[in-house]
């Protein structure tokens, strides 16, 4: 009898099939994270976006992108030429706060640029700083789900490279 039931036990143990995530939302999201990167001397202004994805469990992928500029400005007295390039490779995950959904993003955003500075000796520019700049943006970022839908959930900053305007814009797949 105690075997009986000892291998009713072990059956019925051995028969369960493993639990995955549980499931966070009734429905999916889509939409696209935008980057707007400007500056105001030398002046610039690019935009470029990757594409998103929520799936019902609460996995946020992205997709990756390139933001390129290329600014030559002076103002009589120094000269600023800036050329660089944003590569866009974003991590997300999903995340509650107060009883609201949220995305926390990590930029992951890695800047290659090359800055040269002039100054006006009276007869011509002479170059005073040729920098080349390699950086990663990785500060992390908090879009609210409901507002992205919405409206789009939105985040500025200011950096040593210029201000940015981050986007999440989102749309429910049912």
């Amino acid at each position: 009898m105690v075997l009986s039931v000892v291998s009713i036990l072990l059956i019925s143990c051995s028969e369960e099939e493993p639990t995955g995530p549980p499931q966070v939302f009734n429905v999916e999201y889509d939409g696209f994270l935008q980057l707007r990167f400007t500056n105001e001397f030398p002046s610039f202004d690019e935009t470029t976006q990757v594409d998103v994805h929520i799936d019902k469990y609460g996995k946020v992928t992205f997709g990756t992108g390139t933001l390129s500029y290329n600014a030559d400005e002076n103002n009589g007295q120094s000269r600023i030429v800036r050329v660089g390039t944003l590569s866009l490779n974003p991590k997300g995950s999903h995340f509650v706060s107060n009883g609201d959904d949220y995305v926390d993003v990590d930029e992951n955003t890695t800047i290659v640029e090359n800055m040269i500075v002039y100054y006006w000796d009276g007869q011509s520019w002479v170059e005073f700083v040729n920098e080349n700049i390699n950086s990663t943006w990785n500060g992390g970022l908090g879009f609210n789900i409901d507002d992205a839908v919405l409206t789009g959930s939105i985040l500025q900053s200011v950096t040593a490279w210029g201000s940015t305007t981050w986007g999440l814009y989102l749309v429910v797949i049912p």
